[in-house]
């Protein structure tokens, strides 16, 4: 399961890192990788637009300011590629693991 999550991750960082040079090239700007909250209020801004209230209202107002707010400023395609080697190493330490036990 872990080698499907790798896998999904980085085909997902690699399509991203596609779709952000296509549109630097569209828009003939320097190529930057879009942050993850851009990506989401270009996909659903009703979505991403109702997070805040509901958790500060919900669970902490701390939360949204050390947490997540900032998480929305990263970019998208090298965070999806850091998940998917993190899902990766994963895959590969319970490989070995399970190699020496046997």
């Amino acid at each position: 399961m872990t080698r499907i999550l790798a896998g999904f991750f980085l085909v997902a960082a690699g399509a991203r890192g596609y779709f952000d040079w296509q549109l630097a090239k569209l828009n003939e700007t320097a190529f930057e990788f879009l942050p993850i909250g851009q990506v989401w209020f270009n996909f659903d801004r009703n979505s991403l637009l109702g997070l805040q209230p509901g958790i500060e209202r919900y669970l902490s107002p701390v939360i949204w300011e050390n947490a997540v707010g900032p998480m929305l400023l990263w970019p998208m395609a090298p965070t999806l590629f850091g998940i998917g080697v993190f899902f990766l190493a994963i895959a590969i330490w319970r490989g070995v693991r399970k190699a020496m036990r046997s």
